[in-house]
């Protein structure tokens, strides 16, 4: 029997400006966003759309990121992450 293939993921693409803030992060802090990057690529709706903007905002206890998928959520372009 052929194994089970795992759920679909969108592909994240990351922003200039989100990598320096990655590049400059703990690895505590970066396990934390990677679990978050993680839900965003199954489903991005997670977040929030921003009113009147293309942008879409996830939140959740420690980590805030702010992204723009495609139309049909294949892609995720990832602007900015927070990790407190």
């Amino acid at each position: 029997m052929a194994p089970k293939h795992g759920p679909w993921r969108a592909h994240v693409v990351l922003h200039d400006v989100a990598e320096r803030q990655i590049d400059a992060m703990s690895d505590l802090d970066r396990e934390v966003l990677d679990a978050a990057i993680v839900r965003l690529s199954l489903d991005h709706r997670a977040g929030t759309r921003v009113e009147s903007k293309l942008e879409w905002e996830y939140r959740d206890d420690r980590v805030r990121i702010v992204y723009i998928p495609t139309v049909v959520g294949t892609i995720i372009l990832v602007a900015y992450v927070e990790v407190d």
